[in-house]
């Protein structure tokens, strides 16, 4: 008789492990170089180019934000394996709550973009 394999499985938490390293990497890395442009911009404000300091913020909203999507993607993903097996209202809950945090993220950083 053939032994039964557990491939499916293994390859699941593969990805959830891939997805929950590189997520936490890439928000680590966005929000220390946002940190850093912030840092800079403060200098650059002092020297009174207020130009390009305004790009400067703009470019820390993104980093932040990239950093934010990356940590949505590294949480829904072990989220969504909880929920799976599950009951609909679960799905339900799980679904609204990505949909909320993503929404907030987005608005809130619609605050940081300055013209």
């Amino acid at each position: 008789m053939a032994k039964r394999t557990t491939r499916r499985y293994s390859e699941s938490r593969d990805l959830t492990k891939f997805c929950a390293f590189w997520g936490i990497v890439i928000a680590a890395f966005m929000y220390i170089f946002s940190g850093l442009l912030n840092f800079l911009i403060k200098f650059v404000d002092s020297i009174k180019a207020s130009k390009s300091a305004s790009v400067m913020r703009n470019v820390a909203s993104v980093a932040t934000l990239l950093g934010n999507i990356a940590l949505i993607i590294a949480i829904a993903i072990p989220a969504y394996g909880y929920v799976r097996g599950r009951s609909r209202g679960w799905k339900i809950c799980y679904w609204l709550a990505i949909i909320v945090y993503a929404l907030g993220v987005v608005f809130g950083m619609l605050s940081g973009f300055r013209t």
